[in-house]
Order: structure tokens, then C-alpha cells, then sequence
């Protein structure tokens, strides 16, 4: 049969409609027939030993409120389902209570039998609870008591399962009740003490509580018994997480993790599972044919989203390769906080056998538990890490186990550092893998956190360091950060070396792009770069280990065809913005966003830059339409959060001209003005115009090579050149803005807002008006071009006739020129020339941008 125990209860089982909803959830959850363990009502544990407490100083009248108050809190449950049987279970349960209260309050003394026999009854009023709310829903349940199938090895107060004799019981008790279709219920928590031979009165098992976490413990020791295909605890959280999230904001949860990793946040201080619940799942399998070690699943499932898969815990190794564990080898950071440290100091102590027993002995003597012990190879000092509570007994015990030693000056001193607390990075991968110390304490020393004390066991499973309790936080939040743990597959040792490119916009350009970048080096030869994400309008394709060649092109041939990015294999419908938060949640390596749309993107611009993306740009929009010249919008927010970006595309598509600007006023040289014709599109009409080509001929043979926008009006409107021109003037230090340029469009006025459909069709109107123009122009001995010039306090765009003897009357086709006037290059400018249109130049642009990012780490 394929079982699955199913343990509710805790802060989840407040009231009656929590016991309904954790029935529902647990009915729905599949996998398997449910067998459920349940733990008390939300706060019954507490309030149950404030009683005993209560009773046992003496205070009967205040045990007796408190036991009141708890009944008809029951009591309610009880009445909501409208089972008159559960009401009478819940009436002797505190019929019994109420006894005890007396005896207690005679006697003035609780043992811890005692206090198992008073708590247990919390667990058994909600598992009767939960039968109630299954039968409600028409689930055929039955009540069995933990005490029949639970063996343990009788310590009340902290009673551990005998696997064996749990494996027997609970085969033959639950087994017949499963196959005839019935589910199990069992209180969580309580178990059976070993019969007492010496006694021959006794009948009865003894109860017993397992202690901290025994619900847990319950569920995966039936689980194992059992042979149950999974275990599923049902939290109030969504799993284990890569922190505190109260310390590290950004803390997310850990989808898969090895027990040992589990056991060791659950000791650092990650309440939502207790190390003792993970043990019955790692066991050697029994000699009486239990079930085998990795056989069952565990889970941490949340109970306000059942839907969601929490946190998978793996007995067994990971079965995702033998590199995924060094691939990501750090899963969380955790803190054991109320910590203090104590130090054995001195030269006497190097090579004196049974120090650190004696030390031991001591503590040990005292109750004191030992949390991170850490020796220096000279063995001139012993540190001991111990919960703060227990700080100055622990000092009293030592320095009377050591008083001759530090009598004679052996043992130079005992010191206490009472307030700090310890932060361990965990994981399974960590284990030879180099540069985890160093990205740690590189990390700590950036956040200014001093390290007192360090452990490492030999495993490398986790790395502790003693820090001063106020630096904890700050030491978590550092640690967390360095191994970019809020992020999807963090956790690696060290960046790698190539960066990863979003490519923000898949038509031309974009699948230009992307086959340049396939054509680099492979990544294990050292490629750069490399495609992880295309977007486009409708949703993205996003794969974190990046795009083979041959997957570019099929993607590329696709989306060439008219098809969306959403319906390409694997991918993901989802607007540009969601697309980029989906794609940021991973940690990626020095990700650029390359942006070589035509909208506005600003706002989703900037939402990379927040999440640390740098940017390359060929969309001039972002940068030409910022509307605070002050700043000039996306390039002044980037910078601020200490992201880079290009934009060399922006201008001269492959041309060297913002390059050209940052190295002459790095070589201390002055621009006085550039003039130039920074269209390839306008460039090209112009010159077909000059050959005698119509107007019309020239505007469509240029849309089919690709130089024009979809709509070829973007182009002639001449925006594309005024956006141009403002980001070359801003560039030489004008502050205006592009609503402050004049604009001579080259569509007339009927035609700007008609129908792209109705514009193509009626393009023959404007070859005689064009065709007049450009004769005219001839005769005076001039060539019509679309020109810019900006200087330092202005900037002028339109038609303009320049010189036929002028350099930037000569030019063809797509080519762009520009012309520096400075004061070094004054009597004879710099010519800058060549293509400026056309998805390979322009591709070609924003590739040296991207490499150039990469390079510089």
C-alpha cells in the first residue's frame, strides 16, 4: 500500500473550523491513504503544565481556573461538531484533570510521569477532535491511542521510539484498519514505557512523553515503521527557509535539502523542525524487516497553502547528479542566539592530556549543555560555546575543577563573553569545496563583524563563528548576501566568470544578437557570456543554465515564423515586468539586461537595476526621454545603485561615437560641436533619392532590408535622430530636454496617423513632391540630408543641404558620419564613418557593449 502520514496540530488547531479546514487538507493532499497524527490545540501544551505547576506550588485555586478555562475551550470544539461522544471523552478527560489538581496540590511535588500523564491529554482531546471533523466529512476515522503503537524507551519527560517493537505495533494495530478503508488518528507525542518485569501488578503501558518536537517524531517514526511512501508536516510556515526572515528580509524557502543539512538549521535555531524528528527516517533499517533507510519522503508542507510544495527533506543522497550539491553548496544561514563563550587560557595547558575532559566533566556535572567547541593547535586555549543562561554556573564549576591549575598558573585565566551568538552556514556541498571560508569572512569583514571564535568539523557540513550578540544580524544578513541565498540556485562559492544575458526584445535585432553571442566560444572553453532569457510582449523562455546554440536558432526560427515567445517550447506567458521579477529570482551570474526594444522601458529598466542587473541599451527611448534632464532618468538610477550601463547603440549602432566622446575628455580635450547624419535609415533614402530612385521605391526597398521600423513613420518623423542628437548633446554637457528641439518630420500631416495599411498604400503622393526637391537642391549645388548638430549649449536637428564637396554629402547607403570639432581637432575635424543601420551592424554594437560589461568584473 503507498501511505502517508500526515501530522496537524500546534499553532494550526486553534478552534473547530481549523480542525475542519486541517481534515480537508489532509483528505485532499493525495499521494497515498492518509494516516494522521495530530498534536494539541493551539496553546492546550502550556496550558496544561501552567496547571501542574500551578497545583504543585500550591495554588490549586489557580490550577483549577486554569484547567476550566482549558475544558470548555474543548468543550466548544466539541459542541460544534455535535458529537455528543467527544463531549463526554472531553468531560472525563478533565474530570481526571481535576484530580490530579487535588493530589498535586496535597503532595506539592511534580515528577515528570506525573507531568506526561497531565500534558498527554492535549494531544488525545484533538486527535478525538480531528476524528470528529473527518466523520463530519463523511471519512470513516478511527481514534487509536499512540500508547498501543508507540513503543519507546520509557524517559518520561524525553522518550525516544524503540523502532523495533513501534514497527511490530504498528503493523499489526493500523495496518487491518487501513486496508479495510479506514483512516487512522493518533495523538502525537505520547508513547509506551517498557513493561516493568519486576512488577506483576502492572498491566497497563506506562505513558510516556517524546519530549520537544514529539509530535514530529511521532509521524516520521510511524512513517518509517510503516514503509509509508511519504511524511508530511503540516506547518504554519511555508518550509524551511535560507533564514530567519524576522533577521534576513530576502530569506526564501529551501525547496530540497539532505536531513543531515535539516538537522543542523534545526539546531541552529530553525524552530520549524526539531534534529530528533529527522532520526527514525536515517535509522539502519531493523533486523525485523523494517522499512529500508531512504525509503520515505519527508516534508514540510504549509498549511495556509496546501497547494504549495514546501520543503522536501532527503534521507537518502540527492538525486540530482553528483555535481548539484558542489554546484550550490551552501543551502541556508542560521544563528543560535542567548549564546555565551567560555575560555580556558594558558601556556601550562599544551600537551597536558585531559583538559578539555575535565572541562566536559564539569559542564556535564552542572547540566550545561555544549554548543561549538574550538581549539587553537597549540593548545594554549579552549573555547566552549554554552547557552547564556547557564554562563556563570558554568564558570563556577570550572574554575573549582581547575583551582590548582590556576592556583599554580597553569591555567591563566577562565574568561566570559556573556552575550554573543553563534552563525553557522550550512551545507552538504560545502565539503571540498574551496573559497566557502572565504567568501564568509570576507562578507563579515565588509559588514564590519568581528569574528571571536571559529569551528569547522572535518565533514564541512557547517561553519560556525562566534559573534557579539548586537552583530548576529548584520553577521547573518552579510553571510546570507555573499551566497545570494534569496535567490533561486544560490548558494555557489564564488561567482562564475561569465555573465548572463536577458535579452530584453526578440525581433531583429535581438535574434541578430543572440547568434553573434551563439557564435563565441563555447561556455567550457570560456565564453564570456551566454543567453539565459529572451523576452518578448507576450512571455519569456528562461533557462538558469543557459541556451545551447542550436536552442537559440529553433527559438530565433520560431519567433521569425510570427510566433510568440509564450508558445515556444518551455516558455511562459507573462508580461515584460512579471517576466523580469521571475527571471531575477534566480542567481544568476553578473546578469545584463540588453534592452533592444523601441518602447518606453524605463520603469522596467530600472526594476532590474534593482535587482542588480547592469544594462546595455540600443532603445534610445529610456535615455532621450528622460523627463529630469537633471539626471537624465534610467542611466543616473542605475548608477545610484551601483549598476553600469552602455549604450553605444543608442547613437551609431556599431560606430565608436559615445567611446569616441568618453576618450577625448579623457585625453583632456574640449568638444566645440559634433555634426553628423546618425541615420542609416534617413541616410539610405537620402542617397537613393540623389541616385533618382522614387521616393516611394526607396522607403520600401529599405524596409525590406530591415533598416526602417515596423512603422516606417517612426524614422521619418525624424524622432529617431532628435533622440539621437539628445543623447550626444547631453553627453557634451547641454541639459535640454527633446521636447525642446524643433522636429521636421518627413510624413505630412494627413498621413501621421492613418493606418501603417493606408500610409503604404498612398507612399506614390510623395514621390513627385520629393522628386522636386531634391532637383532643386541639385541645381543650387547642394545634397539634401537629415542632419544634427549639438554643441555644448545647443542642439538643432531636420533637413538640411550640405555641400556637395562636403564629407557628408558623400555618403551611401546606411552610412552614419560624424564629425568632431574640438579644440584639438579644430582646423581638421575627426571623421567617424560607416554603417548605421541594418540588425547585424547594430547587433554587432550592443554584442561590444555586453563583452565589454564581462570583461569588466
Amino acid at each position: 500500500m503507498s501511505l502517508v502520514v500526515h501530522k496537524v496540530g500546534g499553532s494550526i488547531l486553534a478552534d473547530a473550523e481549523a480542525v475542519r479546514r486541517a481534515a480537508r487538507v489532509v483528505m485532499s493532499a493525495g499521494g497515498g491513504t492518509p494516516v494522521v497524527v495530530v498534536s494539541a490545540l493551539r496553546g492546550a501544551t502550556d496550558a496544561l503544565l501552567d496547571v501542574a505547576r500551578r497545583a504543585a506550588a500550591g495554588d490549586g485555586e489557580g490550577a483549577s481556573r486554569g484547567a476550566t478555562a482549558l475544558s470548555l475551550r474543548h468543550h466548544e470544539v466539541a459542541r460544534a461538531f455535535g458529537d455528543e461522544a467527544l463531549e463526554h471523552t472531553v468531560e472525563e478527560a478533565f474530570d481526571e484533570l481535576s484530580r490530579v489538581v487535588v493530589g498535586l496540590t496535597a503532595l506539592r511535588q511534580l515528577s515528570p510521569a506525573i507531568t506526561d500523564v497531565v500534558v498527554s491529554r492535549g494531544e488525545r482531546l484533538a486527535a478525538w477532535c480531528m476524528v470528529a471533523a473527518l466523520a463530519e466529512a463523511g471519512v470513516r476515522a478511527k481514534y487509536v491511542d499512540a500508547v498501543d503503537v508507540i513503543a519507546t524507551d520509557g524517559r518520561a519527560g524525553n522518550a525516544f521510539p524503540d523502532l523495533a517493537r513501534t514497527t511490530e505495533a504498528a503493523r499489526r494495530v493500523l495496518l487491518p484498519l487501513v486496508r479495510a478503508g479506514v483512516v487512522p488518528v493518533l495523538p502525537g507525542f505520547i508513547g509506551s514505557a517498557p513493561d516493568d518485569p519486576a512488577d506483576p501488578t502492572h498491566h497497563a503501558p506506562a505513558l510516556v512523553t517524546l519530549g520537544r518536537g514529539g509530535s514530529d517524531l511521532t509521524a516520521t517514526t510511524l512513517g518509517r515503521a510503516l514503509g509509508a511512501r511519504e511524511v508530511i508536516l503540516w506547518k504554519d510556515v511555508p518550509g524551511l527557509l535560507t533564514a530567519d526572515p524576522r533577521v534576513v528580509p530576502g530569506a526564501r524557502v529551501i525547496p530540497a535539502l539532505h536531513a543531515r543539512e535539516a538537522g543542523e538549521l534545526a539546531y541552529h535555531g530553525a524552530k520549524v523542525l526539531h534534529p530528533r524528528a529527522l532520526i527514525p527516517l536515517a535509522m539502519p533499517a531493523a533486523p525485523n524487516g523494517g522499512a529500508a533507510a531512504g525509503g520515505t519522503q519527508l516534508w514540510l508542507r504549509p498549511f495556509d497553502d496546501p497547494a504549495g510544495e514546501g520543503t522536501r527533506i532527503v534521507v537518502g543522497p540527492e538525486r540530482r547528479g553528483p555535481r548539484a550539491g558542489r554546484e550550490h553548496p551552501v543551502k541556508a544561514v542560521s544563528a543560535l542566539p542567548a549564546q555565551a563563550l567560555v575560555t580556558v587560557r594558558g601556556t601550562g595547558m599544551a600537551g597536558v592530556p585531559g583538559i578539555a575532559a575535565r572541562a566536559f566533566a564539569a559542564l556535564e556535572r552542572t547540566g550545561v549543555s555544549v554548543s561549538l567547541i574550538s581549539q587553537a593547535s597549540s593548545e594554549q586555549s579552549i573555547c566552549l560555546g554554552i547557552p547564556s543562561a547557564t554562563a556563570h554556573v558554568a564558570l563556577a564549576a570550572l574554575r573549582e575543577t581547575f583551582a590548582l591549575e590556576l592556583a599554580r598558573g597553569e591555567i591563566e585565566s577562565l574568561d566570559l563573553a556573556p552575550s554573543v551568538a553563534t552563525v553557522a552556514v550550512v551545507g552538504s556541498g560545502m565539503a571540498g569545496t574551496p573559497g566557502i571560508a572565504a567568501r564568509l569572512f570576507g562578507a563579515l569583514a565588509e559588514a564590519g563583524v568581528n569574528v571571536i571564535a571559529i569551528a569547522q568539523g572535518s565533514s564541512e557540513l557547517n561553519i560556525s563563528v562566534v559573534v557579539a550578540a548586537e552583530d548576529a544580524p548584520a553577521a547573518q544578513r552579510a553571510a546570507h548576501d555573499a551566497f545570494r541565498l534569496d535567490r533561486i540556485g544560490g548558494g555557489r562559492a564564488a561567482t562564475p566568470a561569465h555573465a548572463d544575458v536577458i535579452l530584453l526584445g526578440f525581433g531583429r535585432v535581438g535574434r541578430e544578437l543572440a547568434a553573434q553571442i551563439a557564435r563565441q566560444p563555447e561556455p567550457n572553453d570560456g565564453a564570456p557570456v551566454r543567453v539565459v532569457a529572451v523576452l518578448d510582449r507576450t512571455g519569456f523562455v528562461f533557462d538558469p543554465d543557459g541556451f545551447s546554440p542550436r536552442r537559440l536558432q529553433r527559438l530565433a526560427a520560431h519567433k521569425a515564423k510570427g510566433g510568440a515567445l509564450a508558445d515556444a517550447p518551455k516558455g511562459s506567458r507573462a508580461g515584460p515586468a512579471e517576466a523580469v521579477e521571475r527571471v531575477a529570482a534566480h542567481a544568476l551570474s553578473r546578469p545584463i539586461l540588453v534592452d533592444v526594444t523601441a518602447g518606453d522601458t524605463s520603469a522596467l529598466l530600472a526594476a532590474a537595476a534593482r535587482h542588480g542587473m547592469d544594462l546595455v541599451l540600443a532603445n534610445k527611448r529610456p535615455i532621450a526621454e528622460a523627463p529630469d534632464v537633471s539626471n537624465e532618468g534610467i542611466l543616473a538610477e542605475a548608477a545610484a545603485l551601483g549598476r553600469r550601463v552602455r549604450h553605444e547603440a543608442t547613437v551609431g549602432a556599431g560606430l565608436p561615437v559615445i567611446d569616441t566622446i568618453r576618450k577625448l575628455a579623457e585625453s583632456g580635450d574640449t568638444i566645440v560641436r559634433i555634426d553628423g547624419c546618425p541615420s542609416g535609415t534617413l541616410g539610405f533614402l537620402f542617397a537613393e533619392l540623389r541616385a533618382g530612385r522614387r521616393f516611394s521605391e526607396a522607403l520600401r526597398d529599405a524596409m525590406a532590408r530591415g533598416y526602417t521600423e515596423p512603422d516606417p513613420r517612426d524614422d521619418l518623423s525624424g524622432q529617431d535622430v532628435a533622440r539621437k542628437a539628445v543623447i550626444l548633446a547631453r553627453l557634451v554637457g547641454w541639459r535640454g530636454a527633446l521636447a525642446d528641439l524643433p522636429v521636421e518630420s518627413l510624413v505630412p500631416a494627413g498621413l501621421r496617423d492613418v493606418a501603417l495599411d493606408d500610409f503604404l498604400a498612398r507612399l506614390e503622393e510623395l514621390d513627385e513632391p520629393w522628386a522636386r526637391r531634391v532637383e532643386s537642391a541639385r541645381e543650387r549645388g547642394t545634397v539634401l540630408r537629415y542632419h544634427a548638430s549639438v554643441t555644448p549649449q545647443s542642439a538643432r536637428v531636420g533637413i538640411a543641404e550640405i555641400d556637395a564637396a562636403s564629407p557628408l554629402a558623400g555618403l551611401a547607403g546606411t552610412d552614419n558620419q560624424f564629425v568632431f570639432t574640438t579644440k584639438r581637432y579644430h582646423e581638421r575635424p575627426l571623421v567617424i564613418t560607416g554603417p548605421g543601420a541594418g540588425p547585424a551592424v547594430t547587433a554587432a554594437g550592443v554584442l561590444n557593449d555586453v563583452l565589454a560589461l564581462a570583461a569588466a568584473r
